[in-house]
This record gives C-alpha cells, structure tokens and sequence, in this order.
C-alpha cells in the first residue's frame, strides 16, 4: 500500500511519484514512480479524479452528486425534506413564501462540506442572509430532532450509516454540543458507535432503498447516509463520499478496513 499526496507528484492515469510506501509498520520515503492498481480517493472536492479513471473508490460522477445537494435531492427527493434550489436573492424570498413563517427552515449552500454556510432560523431572518454571488443553495424543510430516536438517543441527532461495496457496514450516533443545531464533529458534535442490530428498522429500510439506487448507478461506492428523525420518520440529510476513518477504539474499525481492502482488490481484478 502506498500514500500520495499533493497535485505536483500525481503524473495522470494511476500513475504516482514519490508516494510513501507502508512496510507493515510506518509509511516510508522511497523516491519511487508507482502504477496504482486501485486508489481509494479521500481528496475534497472535484478535482481528482480525472472522469477516465474507474479503478477508484470513488468516481468522479459519484463525487459530484455528494458535492451537490440540489443534484442529490433530484435523485433521493423520496427521502429527503422538502427542499428547494436557491440561485439569488429574488428565488430566496420567493422560496421562503412557500415556508409558514411561524416555522424554521434550513438554508445552506449547494457545495458546502462540514456544516459550514449552514443558517436555521425563521424565513422572515434567512430572508436577509445575503447570498455569496454565483454560489448555489438548498432551501430545505427543517427536522426537529429533539425528539431523538427510541432506545437509542433522547434528543437532538444525526444517525450516520456507512456502506462499502454494497454492504452496511458501520453506523455512528452523532449528537450536537448544547445549544446547537448541526451534529457535525467539526462543529463539535460527539460521536458513538451504533451496533448494527440497533439501527432502527425504518432507517435500515430506507437505507437499502437507497442502495438499489446508488450502487446500481455508481458502481457500489463507499458512502455514508445521514439520517434525521422527526417524530419516528427518518428523512435523509445527505450522503457523503469522503468517510472519516473509524478510531481504532470503535469496534468495527477491523471490519470497515477490512472491507475497504477487499473492495479495492474487486476494482483492481476488473
């Protein structure tokens, strides 16, 4: 297994200089031109990879719908809360008419990542957000998930499910710090591990749903689904291509990497 990093030593094609080659205890400093036979891809944003390269976890196509919730929704809108496409200022305050004003609603941008751009407030206050000019958004039905989730979390959550080649294989509770909204570690959200059996039998049901869409279609990427309950409904929040490592102190860490492996050796005998 080799580690590359950094646009100047990616040559095109699999084709890397100088990667750090892992001997079975550290990664070490070769000096070597290597040939990949499968990358597992965990750059941000949609620069990498080039649209020919297949022998990836995960495509360029499956990258840009993780990067656009507004393509998301279009696809999983079954799922998904009430949302709208926002490109300016007038389709705000148009959008937001549609919304009771007595309720919150949820305004983020189209391409954001780790909870960052992320308003929640009553649509008479989104309505003076001034959007960034050329960026798109999503105006969405808020969920309230104060309620949490029977046996397994009291208040507000997020319910996250990973699959790998087509396999649920992890699930994390993530839970905001007090007085906020958004469950994101980056935010400050804490995060456990939900065994398997525990994953409540509406999410695990919509989660195979959305499977029969995404790895059809994607080729079985590796992925993760965030879930939101509202008064026993799971809705999804959105998916995301670029997983957060499990910690070695979460049981199913040996599994998640396990199945990271075999996943790549199934794209590299292609």
């Amino acid at each position: 297994m080799y580690l590359a990093s950094g646009k100047e030593n990616y040559l095109g094609g699999l084709n890397f200089k100088n990667p750090l080659f892992f001997n079975g205890i550290n990664f070490e400093a070769r000096g070597e031109i290597i040939c990949a036979d499968a990358i597992y891809d965990r750059s941000g944003g949609l620069k990498f990879p080039p649209p020919e390269i297949k022998k990836i976890l995960n495509t360029i196509e499956f990258k840009t719908l993780c990067n656009d919730k507004n393509c998301m929704y279009s696809l999983l809108a079954n799922f998904m809360p009430a949302s709208i496409e926002i490109k300016n200022q007038d389709e705000l305050k148009t959008a937001l008419q549609s919304f009771p004003a007595e309720k919150i609603a949820v305004l983020k941008p189209a391409n954001g990542l780790g909870g960052k751009g992320i308003f929640i407030d009553l649509p008479e206050i989104l309505s003076e957000v001034n959007l960034e000019p050329g960026k798109n958004y999503v105006l969405q039905q808020f969920i309230n998930t104060s309620g949490g989730i029977k046996n397994i979390i009291p208040g507000k959550h997020d319910l996250r499910i990973i699959i790998i080649a087509g396999e649920i294989i992890m699930a994390h509770v993530r839970t905001p710090k007090e007085g906020h909204y958004l469950a994101n570690v980056a935010q400050g959200g804490k995060i456990e591990e939900l065994p398997l059996k525990k994953i409540p039998p509406k999410a695990m049901k919509m989660t195979r749903e959305i499977q029969k869409i995404i790895d059809k279609k994607y080729g079985f990427p590796i992925y993760s689904i965030d879930f939101g309950f509202e008064k026993n409904r799971p809705y999804v929040f959105e998916l995301n291509d670029t997983i957060g490592l499990p910690s070695e102190k979460m049981p199913s860490y040996k599994i998640f990497i396990q199945k990271l492996i075999l996943s790549l050796k199934e794209i590299a005998q292609k």
